[in-house]
């Protein structure tokens, strides 16, 4: 008997998420006469975490994927990044210091709930003449040159054997499952950045701009626009707390740590340590007083952070987590997503129309690979150990903030007119910029040993308020001078501190961190 000829496809999509369910969409709408295959194996999206999109992957979701309507209906709108820092002399938000948008920003981002966003998306690619296998588990790929087979089987008990399909592009979408990553070979983990992530969903958490306008009338009138949209993260040494309010009332919050700092890791039940955690910071537990945890639903991942050695080869590719994630501050995740489909999908579409695209998968690989490791040093690298200064933080929050406004926001919006795909400091120019902030990285962190060695850790985090905000015009080069003499500040203040030094012996640095274990 014959065997029967493998149904072909241009592309197939291993995932049906958001990085998967995108470039399906793109690649149907950019070119119909693409036949696209979605492999899905989840029958409902989970509520993952709630997540916030910045400036550029809210520009992807808007202006490339046309999600107005839906954001507006099932999202929320985000308001910036806010972040808040307490010590002995804080008891509410009223008292601590806090840095954030005074006024209401004038680039859409949002709030999302991506089980929300990922079931809307797949329904799109559909809709748009994808053909979706769902649920369906991929059981193995074999690589060719821009001809590959993908073995998959349904799990809906509607088919038994395993079928067989062939094509000239397979993309993993799979998140950190990274299915042809790790059969590759590819993926490491970055050992330098030692953090975990704890995460759960609360019911009737306190609003707020209620609570700033029930109490001290100086947080009421410190603010113009909502203090509950912006992301809000609660600051301590080697530690921070997101709080997202999502669309249907409830609020993700999530603690991010450095284990080395911070000792989350190591005891033996993980909610209750989350919750202890949680409830010894008095900001926090004024906003979950009367609150009730979802503990169904409490989540962890440790190591965070890793990344491929290849994004891209002779017709396969890894798109947003499947190739990489750093770190969830400042919400990169959507954008490396965003700026991985957009940059794969063009290059798919020059391929299947004839074009030789040798050079340009070699310029992918390279750009995205030197933006992730330029992100990682310039960024992330210790930077846990100065979450806990008001000022230092906030400086490296403004500058930093300002340079991805001045160099890839602005230019996005003003000038180009549309998104692009080049990644946060993939440019081979932009190596003044990394420079840069590797070095106020550094300093940063020496100057916050240097306070916890003299007794002085989180002095200035009571009652002060350092205000910005976000436009495409002259705001973000105030942000950047703001930041810059907050740095100038700072290391003058390390003068006094050097010579303080010198009058006594060191302190040993006490962590105020809870201990706890969030191993799965």
């Amino acid at each position: 008997m014959a065997t029967e000829t493998p149904k072909r496809f241009d592309v197939v999509i291993l995932g049906g998420a958001f990085s998967g369910s995108a470039a399906a969409v793109l690649l149907r709408r950019d070119r119909p006469d693409l036949s696209v295959l979605v492999i899905e194996k989840a029958e409902a999206f989970d509520a993952k975490v709630g997540e916030a999109t910045t400036e550029m992957s809210g520009m992807f979701l808007t202006r490339r994927l046309a999600l107005w309507r839906h954001l507006e209906l099932d999202h929320l709108p985000k308001e910036g990044l806010r972040y808040w820092f307490w010590n002995e002399k804080v008891h509410s938000h009223a008292e601590a210091s806090e840095s954030g948008p005074y006024l209401r920003s004038t680039i859409p981002s949002f709030q999302l709930r991506r089980d929300a966003l990922d079931e809307h998306l797949i329904a799109l690619a559909a809709a748009e003449g994808a053909e979706v296998a769902r649920p369906a588990r991929v059981r193995e790929v074999e690589l060719g040159a821009f001809d590959h087979r993908v073995t998959f089987e349904r799990l809906d008990g509607s088919a038994g054997a395993p079928e067989t399909v062939t094509c000239r592009w397979v993309l993993d979408a799979t998140g950190r499952a990274t299915f042809l990553g790790k059969r590759l070979g590819l993926i490491d983990r970055v050992k330098e950045h030692p953090t975990a992530a704890i995460w759960g969903r609360w019911e009737n958490v306190r609003h707020i701009d209620d609570v700033a306008a029930r109490g001290a009338s100086s947080l009421a009138s410190g603010n113009v626009g909502s203090r509950r949209l912006s992301t809000n993260h609660y600051m301590g040494r080697g530690s921070w707390t997101w709080f997202i309010p999502l669309g249907h009332g409830e609020t993700s919050i999530g603690v991010v740590f450095d284990t080395r700092l911070v000792h989350l890791d190591r005891g033996t039940n993980r909610e209750q340590e989350y919750l202890r955690f949680l409830q010894a910071n008095p900001l926090m537990a004024e906003l979950l007083d009367g609150a009730r945890l979802r503990s169904e639903d409490l989540r962890t991942y440790h190591p965070l952070p890793y990344v491929t050695r290849q994004y891209m080869g002779d017709g396969w590719a890894l798109l947003g987590d499947a190739a990489a994630f750093l770190d969830p501050y400042y919400s990169p995740g959507l954008d490396h997503a965003s700026f991985s489909i957009e940059a794969t999908v063009e290059i798919v579409k020059a391929q299947t129309s004839g074009e030789e695209v040798g050079r340009r998968i070699a310029e992918h690989n390279e750009t995205f690979l030197r933006s992730y490791h330029r992100f990682f040093r310039s960024i992330y690298q210790d930077k846990y150990f100065y979450m806990g200064e008001h000022d230092l933080l906030t400086a490296s929050f403004l500058t930093e903030t300002a340079q991805y406004y001045i160099f890839v926001v602005i230019p996005a919006y003003r000038f180009l007119g549309k998104f692009f795909w080049m990644p946060v400091l993939g440019p081979k120019p932009a190596f003044l910029s990394y420079h840069l902030m590797r070095l106020q990285n550094r300093r940063f962190k020496a100057l916050a040993l240097a306070r916890a060695a003299a007794g002085e850790a989180g002095r200035r985090n009571d009652g002060r308020r350092i205000k910005a905000l976000y436009n495409l015009e002259l705001a973000p080069f105030r942000m950047a001078a703001r930041g810059l003499k907050l740095w100038l500040l700072a290391e003058l203040d390390g003068l006094r501190l050097a010579w303080k030094r010198t009058l006594r012996p060191p302190v040993a640095p006490q962590a105020q961190e809870p201990t706890g274990d969030i191993r799965g």
